[in-house]
């Protein structure tokens, strides 16, 4: 039997802004009809889209989810795990964490996992981008911030701030991504240690 002191603890990590991106996509873009995100998405519209014609998504648009999220998180209100950021809910500081993986080299982390598991006779590495063949959140990424204003922008930041910080992202290219130009805050020069 293998005691708790001999397993390997992870966490999987994604650039907060691309990880935000994603969830607007799978939940409201493609929300099932009728489901809780399909309703949250009519909630959104209703609340937050200024003009409605024919030409006019039946989804809210990334700015109307953003919009939609700063009020939820001015308001104090309890988010969505979806967008609520990693830190808030699975901290390094209070788990102690063997690896930190990212999605962006998730191919290489998960073989390292393995590895370090020592599980390789009974678990294979099976990551596969689902996809393949149709855009990607990253191939998106700059059309959808481009869509943002620079304060939109800079108040996302501040609201994943420490998941920018703890696992070393960057948000300069967002910054200049907004649609009108504003100083990028200092992003940190290298990712905290955890041990």
């Amino acid at each position: 039997m293998t005691s708790l002191n001999d397993s390997v603890a992870f966490i999987i990590v994604r650039h907060p802004f691309e990880r935000l991106l994603s969830a607007y996509r799978d939940k409201l873009q493609n929300a099932l009809p009728n489901s809780f995100h399909h309703k949250l998405g009519n909630i959104i519209i209703s609340k937050y889209r200024r003009t409605k014609n024919s030409r006019s998504p039946r989804w809210p648009t990334f700015p109307e989810f953003v919009n939609y999220l700063l009020n939820e998180i001015h308001s104090h209100h309890e988010l969505d795990m979806h967008w609520t950021p990693i830190t808030n809910f699975c901290t390094p500081c209070q788990v102690r964490f063997n690896v930190i993986a990212k999605f962006e080299t998730l191919d290489e982390d998960q073989k390292y996992i393995i590895e370090k598991a020592n599980i390789g006779h009974v678990v294979a590495p099976q990551w596969k981008n689902s996809g393949k063949g149709a855009k990607t959140t990253v191939d998106l990424i700059d059309d959808f911030y481009n869509e943002l204003s620079a304060e939109q922008v800079r108040n996302l930041y501040e609201f994943f701030k420490y998941d920018f910080e703890l696992f070393g992202y960057s948000v300069r290219e967002f910054i200049r991504s907004g649609t009108s130009t504003t100083k990028a805050p200092s992003s940190p020069k290298k990712s905290h240690s955890i041990d």
